[in-house]
């Protein structure tokens, strides 16, 4: 039973972030061992229909991905605007992931627990080129801290 609401609560989360920043999907992205989820694994997503369903697949070295890596460094939100012109090249989404995931726009933001990283919370757009506003990196933001503490209310149970 705890399982069930601790998946129904991440969805809420993502279906929120959606509606709140029109985003084309939302992923998250956790580790949690007691629910058999992991970060390389797409635990929860909330789409519109022009994106491409994502739920359950697995990217083998999710962690190791450009954006990851750029938050986990930076530890604020990786906002892309032009994933197909990317402001450096060194932090440009990967082009598998690009036509996979169907992305022209996104931001990715981690959930930390200190300074461990528990899981992703990834904001797509699929139409075009986005500017992202303040606001929605806020909201983001705001998410991974909800994540967290669902995270650590399931742990804690």
């Amino acid at each position: 039973m705890a399982e069930l609401k601790t998946i129904a609560a991440f969805r809420r989360i993502a279906d929120r972030l959606r509606a709140d920043t029109g985003g084309s999907r939302i992923t998250i992205r956790v580790d949690c061992p007691s629910l058999s989820l992991e970060i390389e694994t797409v635990a929860i997503e909330s789409r519109d229909d022009s994106a491409r369903a994502l739920e359950g697949q697995r990217t083998p070295n999710a962690r190791e991905s450009a954006a990851v890596r750029w938050l986990c460094a930076n530890r604020r939100t990786f906002v892309m605007d032009d994933c197909l012109n990317p402001w450096d090249p060194e932090v440009a989404p990967e082009y598998y992931v690009i036509n996979l995931y169907g992305i022209r726009s996104e931001m990715v933001s981690g959930v930390f627990r200190g300074d461990i990283l528990v899981g992703v919370i990834s904001v797509h757009y699929t139409k075009g080129p986005r500017s992202w506003r303040d606001e929605e990196v806020g909201m983001i933001d705001a998410a991974c801290r909800e994540v967290l503490a669902v995270l650590d209310a399931h742990e804690n149970r």
